[in-house]
């Protein structure tokens, strides 16, 4: 961890990003760039982007926010969204950003919540069906403000001197709720302290070499952690952040506009990017091509540096440890090398130790980590304990680099064989039928589980055939799975063959969650 001192100049950076201090204000590159929908642009530098956070803290400070407060904000990616969570953080507040697909409902529960008790509600109102009726439910459930995010437009700026940057007591104080899972019921949300937080934005910069020269397009929300943590790092190193509209061809247009060094996405943005005709993108300055939020599959790897010519990223880090390893010249089926604050045990089935190469449960130690789930001390003490952060994934590390096996809640366990669904799913994905697949266990009488196959068909007679009705379509899916049997006898071994197959037209995607995984959970 770094000194008091190093951290509160870089804090600093980012919530004065205007001040001749930083060394951002002059340098002539915008902070922000937004791009809106029809294709217009627009630029905020560095003392704009101040003077938009001190609005953001004067609006604030109208509805009485002080240090400890939770300020809970959903809106897609925009300067406005950005401005309010380095102004909740001036004044000590913790920031709470959510998705913005949540549902009115979602919403007024996360913000009701015991634990989270949000003091006031930001939204974009275009995001909102019945503002007023969300403004009565969440007055009527504990007096909780709701305000349009761009009614800080309408406020004088608050001027923060070098002195005096932030309300908080302490770095050590909780300064970030992020969302883990469960927007119905009780949500369940990691807490962060603002020191490690900044510690952390500083080693991954460091890593990744940011400067002022790069321009980094985030495709990614900054409610979920990576997008975050990608936009607070390009603050803090003096980069230009352009935030595209989150459809493939609104990326894509962003991406030839403004050719970005560093590019971040989900799996599915740049298994997307495959399928586009040859030339329709530009990835000729790609530097750094972070893939992350969900496993990144390495037949998905493989492909895009056979088309582009360019390597993916590999990444890795959860809601709960922020971001702690990235691959940039590594092996390919790594996620890298460790940020120098993250320490990793590989803790086998015994609960011993493994020995480099081994693999077992990876368990995250240093102070990257949550202070826990707010308000669900069981919950966090299921995870923390014995010095780290027991991830549930499982891996194994090598030469200084971290790789991933898989989950342990989805290994399937056939015939006493342990088949972990992504060594399938790597296979399946080369088949030039398959378009998207996800592989999980299912309830077998004789062997425990079998492997179980949801595959999206690419777009041909095969998908079309799946219209068909009666015999004629029972009849084409047995010939489908007879394909696949085929296929995998080729190229798995017997214990990795999925026995049973469900098919999907290529218009039908998997159930993904709001981070861009595959949700499994919903597939049977």
């Amino acid at each position: 961890m770094q000194a008091t001192s190093n951290l509160q100049d870089k804090l600093d950076r980012i919530l004065r990003p205007g001040a001749a201090e930083s060394g951002h204000a002059n340098g002539g590159k915008p902070a922000l760039i937004q791009v809106l929908t029809g294709g217009k642009i627009r630029e905020i530098d560095h003392t704009a982007l101040e003077q938009l956070i001190g609005q953001a803290e004067s609006l604030l400070k109208s509805f009485k926010v002080c240090a400890g407060d939770k300020v809970l904000m959903t809106s897609p990616n925009c300067p406005e969204l950005a401005a309010f969570i380095l102004a909740t953080w001036r004044l000590g507040a913790i920031a709470v950003p959510v998705d913005f697909r949540l549902t009115e409902g979602e919403l007024a529960n996360v913000a009701q919540s015991p634990a989270i008790s949000a003091k006031i509600v930001l939204v974009a109102p275009a995001l909102i069906k019945d503002y007023a009726a969300l403004e009565t439910n969440l007055n009527s459930g504990g007096k909780i403000a709701l305000c349009d995010i761009a009614q800080l437009h309408n406020f004088e700026a608050t001027v923060r001197s070098a002195d005096h940057i932030s309300d908080f007591a302490s770095l050590a104080d909780p300064a970030l709720l992020i969302l883990t899972s469960g927007t119905t019921g009780t949500p369940k949300g990691a807490l962060h302290d603002l020191g490690s937080l900044i510690n952390n934005l500083s080693e991954l910069g460091d890593m990744a070499d940011f400067h002022k020269d790069l321009n980094v397009l985030l495709p990614v929300p900054v409610s979920h952690v990576l997008g975050l943590e990608v936009m607070l790092i390009a603050l803090l190193d003096g980069s230009t952040v352009v935030f595209s509209e989150m459809t493939i061809e609104g990326i894509v247009a962003a991406n030839n506009k403004f050719k970005p060094e560093f590019m971040v996405g989900v799996p599915t943005i740049y298994g997307a990017f495959l399928a586009l005709p040859k030339g329709a993108i530009d990835l000729s300055n790609g530097k750094v091509l972070l893939c992350g939020g969900a496993p990144m599959p390495a037949s998905l790897a493989e492909d895009f540096h056979k088309v582009f010519g360019r390597r993916l990223n590999n990444g890795y880090g959860s809601t709960e440890s922020k971001i702690i390893a990235v691959n940039l010249s590594g092996p390919d089926q790594s996620v890298g090398k460790l940020v120098p604050s993250a320490k990793v045990k590989i803790i086998g089935s015994d609960g011993t130790e493994q020995a480099e190469g081994q693999s077992g449960e990876i368990v995250i130690c240093g102070n990257t980590l949550m202070l826990g789930y707010i308000g669900q001390d069981q919950a966090t003490n299921a995870v923390i304990h014995d010095g780290g952060y027991f991830t549930g994934d499982i891996g194994y590390l090598k030469d200084d680099y971290l790789y991933i096996s898989g989950r342990a809640k989805e290994l399937i366990i056939v015939a006493g064989n342990k088949v972990f669904p992504a060594e399938v799913e790597d296979v399946l994905r080369a088949n030039a039928l398959i378009k998207e697949v996800a592989v999980i266990g299912v309830p077998h009488s004789k062997l425990g589980q079998i492997v179980k196959a949801h595959t999206v068909l690419q777009p041909g007679q095969w998908s079309d055939s799946l219209n068909s009705e009666g015999e004629e379509k029972k009849e084409h899916r047995q010939k489908l799975v007879q394909l696949m049997r085929e296929y995998c006898a080729q190229h798995l071994k017997r214990e990795l063959r999925p026995m049973e197959w469900e098919f999907y037209t290529c218009d039908h995607p998997l159930p993904r969650t709001s981070a861009g995984k595959i949700d499994k959970k919903q597939l049977s």
